[in-house]
């Protein structure tokens, strides 16, 4: 399993964390990152809780800096 998926992983978990949300590595192989995206609640903004395709993204580009290999990340919700 690659390190920076692990790290990308962990630091959107903490983001979505104070919300209630959380993001779960499912596996990292063949060039894919697949995640599970529990959404959080925010009650007093609703729209700042992140979409899983905006999260995808968000995700994507970041781990292709920290691991070429990988190129695509799937979002289970």
């Amino acid at each position: 399993m690659s390190e920076g998926a692990r790290q990308v992983v962990e630091q959107f978990n903490e983001i979505v964390k104070p919300e209630g949300g959380s993001v779960t590595l499912l596996s990292a192989d063949a060039g894919v990152l697949r995640v599970r995206y529990q959404a959080g609640v925010n009650e007093a903004c609703a729209e700042c809780v992140i979409e899983p395709d905006a999260l995808a993204g968000m995700m994507r580009d970041m781990v292709m800096t920290l691991d070429p290999g990988i190129t695509e990340v799937e979002v289970e919700s």
